[in-house]
């Protein structure tokens, strides 16, 4: 299995003390992607997952790209969205362009969005 985490964690690292001070329009993303997590976390926190398993399921072998404050892994169905700031996840269905649930079927958004796990919980 792929070590995703790292990819995920080092991008967010220089994402948020490299790009963010040096950039209004990375300053407005960073705040509006703390909003949402300080609106949402509790939600997010009871569904926590480990970025290498959703990655290995949904987007195997993808080594992801960085579009503004997401790290992206994607595969020909699916995108794993994860927020570098927020620390959040979605699973996005790319035929339906919906968020899906762990096992693919679509739900709320209460349903299909998730908390990374930090590295020790995982």
């Amino acid at each position: 299995m792929a070590d995703s985490k790292t990819k995920y964690s080092d991008s967010s690292k220089n994402y948020i003390n490299k790009i963010v001070p040096n950039s209004e329009h990375a300053q407005k993303d960073y705040n509006n992607s703390k909003m949402k997590e300080q609106k949402y976390n509790n939600e997010w926190n009871t569904q926590k997952v480990n970025i290498n398993e959703v990655v290995e399921k949904f987007a195997p072998n993808s080594d992801g790209y960085i579009k503004g404050y997401k790290y992206i892994y994607e595969s020909e169905r699916y995108q794993v969205v994860a927020d570098m700031v927020s620390g959040s996840l979605k699973i996005v269905d790319k035929k339906t362009n919906q968020p899906v649930k762990l096992d693919g079927k679509p739900g709320s958004r209460k349903e299909t969005h998730y908390k990374i796990k930090k590295r020790e919980e995982m």
